[in-house]
């Protein structure tokens, strides 16, 4: 058997422990620097005046906006788990479907199909366990949406009903509106969807 270990093992040992002194030292010094609190004035300008630059930018970028979701327990709204929304899209919509799970602990996989002959489609995620009726999401510092914290089955009732598997009228007969200020967004999609079709 032959001694020579494959590329993938040594690699580590290729880049660790190589660096001349000099540049060791450097990479030490660097990682010293820190923001230092006692800035001037005019830099503690400078770095607002940037940040609000940033944030004008990051405008553009945003398909929601935080304010929409400062108040998380108000998108908590009716929890449910996903057990019981399953069994409703079955027995009370008429969906052939069933989950598959997913390389996330949090998030199962929703499979349909569209006639209950048809091969099933992935139709997105959902929540494992309990789940809110609306999402909550997290932003970064500048406010740009970066992923659902915890994902409403509003949400995935939007997805179905975008991708086809459910009409918004059959959706709203079973659900409902969704109550409060909250569930505008949710219920302008769906309004959108009734006057498109």
């Amino acid at each position: 058997m032959s001694s020579i270990k494959p590329r993938w093992e040594t690699y580590s040992d290729e880049i660790i422990g190589k660096d001349d002194p000099f540049l060791e030292k450097e990479v030490e010094a660097y990682s010293k620097k820190r923001y230092n609190e006692k800035s001037s004035t005019q830099n503690l300008e400078e770095l607002a005046r940037w940040e609000e630059g940033n944030r004008e930018i990051a405008k553009e970028y945003q398909f929601v906006r935080p304010e929409e979701y400062d108040n998380e327990s108000a998108r908590i709204g009716r929890v449910m788990s996903h057990d019981d929304f399953i069994q409703i899209l079955r027995t009370k919509l008429h969906l052939t479907c069933f989950y598959r799970e997913m390389n996330h602990p949090q998030k199962i996989a929703l499979w349909i199909s569209r006639n209950g002959i048809s091969a099933p489609e992935c139709c997105g995620w959902v929540k494992r366990g309990l789940t809110t009726e609306l999402s909550i999401m997290r932003f970064d510092a500048h406010g740009v949406p970066l992923d659902e914290k915890f994902r409403g089955w509003r949400t995935v009732l939007m997805n179905l009903v975008k991708n086809g598997f459910l009409k918004e009228h059959d959706v709203r007969k079973v659900f409902g509106r969704a109550k409060g200020p909250c569930g505008e967004r949710y219920n302008a999609f769906m309004q959108a969807v009734r006057t498109v079709v």
